[in-house]
């Protein structure tokens, strides 16, 4: 990655701490006022064991400076805990942010780009590379800062005492940063490489365990566990490599600090010792301050080496977020007219291409859909047919508006490109044939995170034909379900998202083979709730059925993205020869597998 990169990706991520300002001042401040406190508390210490050694003070006369002591070391240890509690708070702010940011992408790029990468590449970044912004805004933003305050203010402190111990702080302290940024250069590189691996780990393992069953059947679960095995081997290498960078650069940090501290006690003994005049005289009151002083001189400074990685990690991390917040959206559905709601919802279609590319001749790149031209009455039942690849699905998800298009899509009268995709998808209900179940109760699962009644959770579930479900359950709608319906079958699990599509009225209801994987009985009772919809509700379904086709009002046959039957199946199957065909092939399908079940 070129530096340049790096350094848009810094920029970006410093403009992402502004929701986070003021707990990152209480940070610093409380840093600040702790090393403040720790020159208070050297000096106190200093002039005690003066007292003591020089003048034969006896210890009663020293209960005062114990009581100091003690109070400097409480308020030290309020101001770390303030300074811990105002950085995370920060951090959390900012990964909110972020985070937020992120999902919202995500949902303008749509299914079709989520779908090119595995579901846990995109958990990585969402949740791993994300928290990786933690230690750099809680730590290392505010250790930046105070890595020249504190310093600073000791120095001003360090130069009356003795100037030669002031330009011995002021000389070595540079040289910390700097071998600090030769070794953070390197780390960096070794972060984004880690984060890499980590990534593709996290999408391989979990696609390899959601395929499980899969696996076994083909008996493939040696191959699949050789293949793991290597993905984290390859995580591990970069992961040594980073630790390898992180012990080297501290290894660094202490050597330099080390030896300036060395420097600093060495001068002050050969001038007790009368073996060095210059730089004035040094009384024990000063020596031992200076010393004191010393290893908290660098303490600022070492503090910041070890957060520097904080910022490497961040940075790589960073850059993973922008590779997917610079992805391009979808063109032409910048619309922000509202859906008309009031207008019965007719479909339009005139001369609608589909290409990755708009613009590149079919040439070059073969169109998804080719001048596709057909209109849906209110509340008709669509049939979407055709052969895999024929563009059903492309021809539904740019109705939804994931695909950028050219030609017209016209929806009650108002053109999909002038419309609000917001607006315009909360007229439609999408069922697929894989049913998505999450870990929670059955009203969450039906609901769905929206604020609907428990009444009418009931209710739909009673359309969607699951009177069993929630008599089998023990604790009804407060019945616990597993991920991805461990403890349902298939066929219960699509009446539950059948009825989360149902639950809330809408113009449209998308169905992509929904009795694909049910038996029989499963296949039945859907189709019966499916009869039990609005009367106004237009309905599109891709299926490969016969007996869902011959309920239909219109079907809409595709071959290769262009539109080959339209019409009422009747019709087409009096008069349309690739229906026909199509049909006796399907025939000839759904007869070979009832022998096969046989």
């Amino acid at each position: 990655m070129s530096h340049s990169t790096q350094k848009h990706a810094y920029r970006w991520l410093l403009q992402q701490i502004k929701p986070a300002r003021y707990w990152l001042l209480a940070s610093l401040f409380s840093g600040l006022l702790s090393g403040v406190l720790l020159i208070v508390q050297a000096a106190v210490l200093a002039r005690m064991i003066h007292a003591l050694v020089m003048e034969n003070a006896a210890r009663s006369e020293l209960t005062g400076a114990f009581f100091q002591v003690l109070v400097l070391v409480i308020a030290r240890g309020i101001c770390a805990w303030v300074r811990e509690f105002s950085g995370f708070r920060a951090g959390a702010r900012v990964r909110v942010t972020v985070r937020a940011i992120l999902l919202q992408k995500l949902q303008c790029l749509g299914p079709l780009v989520i779908a090119e990468r595995p579901a846990g590449s995109w958990s990585a970044i969402a949740v791993e590379q994300v928290e990786e912004l933690q230690a750099f805004i809680a730590r290392y933003l505010p250790q930046m800062a105070l890595a020249v305050m504190v310093p600073a203010v000791m120095l001003a402190v360090a130069f009356p005492q003795s100037w030669v111990v002031g330009v011995v702080f002021l000389f070595t302290a540079p040289l910390i940063p700097i071998f600090m940024i030769l070794v953070g250069m390197k780390a960096a590189e070794a972060n984004r490489r880690n984060f890499q691996a980590l990534s593709r780990l996290g999408g391989f393992f979990l696609d390899r365990l959601q395929g499980l069953e899969t696996l076994r059947l083909f008996q493939r679960t040696g191959f699949a566990r050789e293949q793991l095995n290597q993905a984290s081997e390859d995580f591990r290498i970069k992961t040594m490599q980073v630790l390898r960078l992180a012990f080297l650069s501290s290894t660094v940090l202490e050597f330099f600090a080390s030896v300036s501290i060395a420097v600093v006690a060495v001068f002050l003994g050969m001038t007790f010792l009368g073996h060095l005049t210059f730089g004035g005289q040094v009384s024990l009151y000063t020596g031992l301050f200076l010393l004191l002083l010393a290893p908290e001189y660098y303490q600022p400074l070492r503090e910041l080496g070890t957060h520097y990685h904080a910022k490497a990690k961040a940075v790589a991390a960073t850059e993973e977020i922008l590779d997917v917040l610079n992805r391009p959206e979808p063109q032409g559905h910048g619309g922000q007219l509202p859906y008309p709601v009031e207008l019965p919802l007719s479909i339009s279609v005139n001369n609608l291409c589909v290409s990755p590319r708009i613009g590149v001749p079919a040439k070059k790149h073969p169109l998804l859909l080719d001048r596709l031209s057909f209109t849906i009455e209110p509340g008709a039942r669509v049939g979407i047919i055709g052969r895999s690849g024929a563009g059903k699905t492309t021809l539904i998800n740019t109705l939804m508006g994931f695909w950028q298009y050219q030609g017209d899509i016209i929806l009650a009268g108002q053109p999909l490109c002038a419309t609000s995709l917001t607006s315009w998808r909360q007229q439609i209900a999408w069922l697929g044939q894989q049913p998505l179940i999450i870990h929670g109760t059955l009203y969450d699962n039906i609901a769905f995170g929206r604020p609907i009644p428990r009444v009418q959770c009931l209710d739909a579930l009673n359309r969607a034909q699951g009177k069993d479900i929630l008599a089998r359950l023990p604790d009804g709608l407060d019945s616990v379900l597993k991920e991805q319906g461990g403890n349902l079958s298939v066929g219960q699990a699509q009446r539950i998202a059948l009825a989360r599509a149902l639950v809330l009225p809408v113009n449209l209801l998308i169905l992509d083979e929904p009795t694909a994987s049910l038996d029989a009985v499963s296949e039945a009772l859907v189709n019966e709730a499916l009869a039990t919809i609005a009367a106004d509700c237009t309905v599109l379904t891709i299926t490969h059925r016969l007996s869902q086709l011959n309920n239909m009002d219109q079907i809409l046959l595709l071959d290769k993205g262009r539109l080959v039957a339209n019409g009422s199946p009747a019709v087409l199957a009096r008069e349309s020869i690739p229906y026909q065909q199509f049909i006796s092939k399907l025939d000839e399908q759904e007869t070979i597998a009832r022998v096969a079940n046989a």
